[in-house]
């Protein structure tokens, strides 16, 4: 796994602690700085690591700081990033078992040594849950959904004119997989072995399909990656069959 990695003077000593077992553990490590303890501006180093995860260059991020609490505001700025603040064992495998966390926000001043490095292990080992939680994480980037029972709110002309109108269908790309929304349904198309471009997307054959995918979406597999790879154009995709 590609790992970006930043922090300020204060989690300068973790930050090289961290990477050095990450690239032990066989993951590829990107380094923002800082690279001394003399006195820095967090935001000029935390902010690279998240731009970073955004753009899918890095599959994950961490960062560093003190209380690790600037750090996370700092990269929860950048959107597509959902940077979590983790303090145990506990908080890290909820950051990515119920929050989908790409970026772990980590305070050097507040947990020891070995702990982070036990959170750090925790929180990339831990797969997302999906289910309520993926419905609850695409409210984050679409605030509609709140205010619509869990649906995106239409945005077109014609809706009110009848029931073909209610719901709005929406795709999400995210790290590890792209998420196709039809109303409260949901499915998820796997991305290998990161979202990098170019990416190869696997798609279940038309045998598979209807063996795989949830009830709502059986029968329906060229309407649906119709309106999904539109919207993947920019990622430059090789679609694959399995």
């Amino acid at each position: 796994m590609k790992i970006a990695i930043g922090t300020d003077h204060a989690g300068f000593a973790y930050k090289e602690s961290i990477k050095g077992y990450l690239r032990q553990s066989g993951h590829e490590v990107e380094d923002y700085g800082v690279h001394s303890e003399e006195s820095a501006d967090y935001p000029l180093y935390i902010r690279p690591v998240a731009e970073a995860v955004a753009r899918g260059e890095s599959e994950r991020g961490i960062v560093l700081g003190g209380s690790g609490n600037g750090e996370a505001i700092t990269a929860n700025r950048v959107k597509g990033v959902r940077c979590t603040l983790c303090w145990s064992i506990e908080s890290a495998s909820l950051a990515r078992g119920h929050n989908d966390s790409n970026v772990l926000s980590l305070g050097a001043r507040l947990v020891p040594l070995d702990l982070a490095l036990e959170i750090v292990q925790v929180w990339l080992d831990t797969p997302f849950d999906g289910g309520r939680h993926l419905r609850r994480i695409q409210m984050i980037d679409n605030p509609e959904m709140g205010k619509t029972g869990g649906r995106v709110a239409s945005t077109d002309a014609t809706a009110g004119s009848g029931p073909a109108h209610t719901e709005k269908y929406d795709v999400t790309i995210s790290f590890g997989y792209i998420l196709y929304m039809e109303g409260k349904n949901t499915l998820e198309i796997k991305v290998e072995p990161g979202l990098k471009k170019p990416s190869v997307v696997r798609v279940p054959s038309a045998s598979r399909w209807d063996e795989e995918m949830p009830e709502w979406a059986r029968g329906r597999r060229e309407e649906i990656m119709e309106r999904i790879k539109p919207k993947c154009v920019h990622l430059k995709c090789e679609w694959k069959e399995i």
